[in-house]
């Protein structure tokens, strides 16, 4: 059998393996001559896995086993958190109890110690009418009739005081805003400022609670009437202009 003879010339082969032979590159070598290996790195950015301490009972225990176990904490946390959560609005409500039943016995002892206090309130104007009448019948009347009626008097108002009524003192006293209401001023330098000179109308309290201030006249240095009376010119003046 004869040998088929390739078509293609001999010269253009070899130009042919010549120029592939152009294109092959030695990357072995650079110009300094050390011989160096093309190393292809590739970065992998594996994160480290997390290592999850157990405790040292659980060690001898198979991983379904520990799965479990962790499982069992995990309920016994959620409980415990959910236990103090119901705890603290536990105690917060029991708080806000105490606190409303101090405030009902607080009211109720007010009510039980001032509970006459309205009543007696409205009956004030009739007592001090009852005074007045004293003071007139007891130069009309005979001693013995007027004697009958005063009797009357001292029961009601026996009553009124073991209620807890008590008159305000208030003549030769220091005026108190607490107590008294001024509805005249005296000036003279005969008295200690704010010195009670008179009491117009009686005041009452009911225990600790004033049911009505003392009606009265108070004494004021001169001296401070004169600067009064030199601002009231002035302001009148300013008032004029």
């Amino acid at each position: 059998m004869k040998e088929k003879k390739s078509s293609i010339p001999k010269d253009e082969k070899e130009n042919e393996i010549g120029s592939d032979a152009s294109n092959i590159v030695d990357v072995g070598l650079i110009d300094d001559g050390i011989e160096n290996d093309i190393v292809v790195s590739e970065e992998i950015n594996e994160e480290e896995p997390e290592i999850i301490s157990i405790p040292e009972e659980w060690k001898d225990k198979s991983e379904a086993e520990i799965s479990l176990l962790r499982e069992i904490e995990e309920l016994k946390k959620k409980i415990t958190d959910s236990g103090k959560e119901w705890f603290d609005k536990y105690a917060r409500l029991q708080a806000e109890f105490e606190n409303f039943q101090r405030r009902g016995l607080k009211e109720k002892d007010e009510y039980i110690k001032y509970g006459n206090s309205q009543l007696i309130s409205k009956l004030l104007n009739s007592l001090d009418n009852f005074e007045i009448m004293l003071k007139n019948l007891e130069e009309l009347l005979p001693e013995n009739e007027f004697k009958g009626i005063h009797m009357i008097f001292k029961e009601l108002y026996g009553v009124l005081e073991k209620e807890g009524l008590m008159p305000i003192v208030a003549q030769g006293e220091k005026f108190d805003p607490f107590l008294h209401e001024i509805l005249a001023i005296e000036y003279t330098n005969e008295y200690p400022e704010d010195m009670i000179l008179e009491e117009f109308q009686k005041g009452y309290k009911m225990k600790d609670r004033v049911l009505r201030s003392s009606k009265v006249k108070i004494a004021k240095p001169i001296k401070e009437a004169s600067e009064k009376s030199e601002s009231e010119q002035i302001e009148d003046k300013n008032q004029i202009d």
